[in-house]
């Protein structure tokens, strides 16, 4: 199982949540083993947690190739939406890709090559 990690960008932080909820609710329809909210930071002391910004990014775990098709068409469709949206995809080994919907129609393939690469060079497992 590989996990990607999703940032949602937004105006402010309000909009970046709302963006963030209405994605996850997308993204729980398709086949993915999980969508959760990634929240790494700690809520200040004596405060009664975090700002909506908190839950910007959300952790999507699959676990074959095709899933991840699935997933770069779903991440393509949503953003293609608004010109506006933006979202930065972060693989398990370091690598981001940013995507804007201004642009997301002509990077269809970058978005799949980039979710499709392998965490680890030696891992050959679900592929041909």
């Amino acid at each position: 199982m590989r996990s990607i990690s999703v940032h949602v960008h937004g105006a402010d932080e309000a909009e970046a949540d709302g963006l963030t909820r209405q994605l996850r609710s997308e993204l729980l329809e398709l086949e993915v083993d999980s969508v959760d909210f990634d929240d790494k930071r700690t809520p200040p002391e004596h405060s009664k947690g975090l700002d909506p910004g908190a839950v910007t990014t959300l952790v999507v775990a699959v676990s074959s190739s095709p899933v991840l098709v699935e997933l770069a068409r779903a991440l393509r469709d949503w953003i293609t939406r608004a010109t506006d949206r933006r979202i930065t995809l972060t693989a398990p080994d370091g690598r981001t890709l940013e995507i804007t919907g201004a642009r997301t129609r002509a990077d269809h393939r970058v978005i799949e090559t980039f979710l499709d690469q392998p965490e680890d060079p030696d891992d050959t497992e679900d592929r041909p």
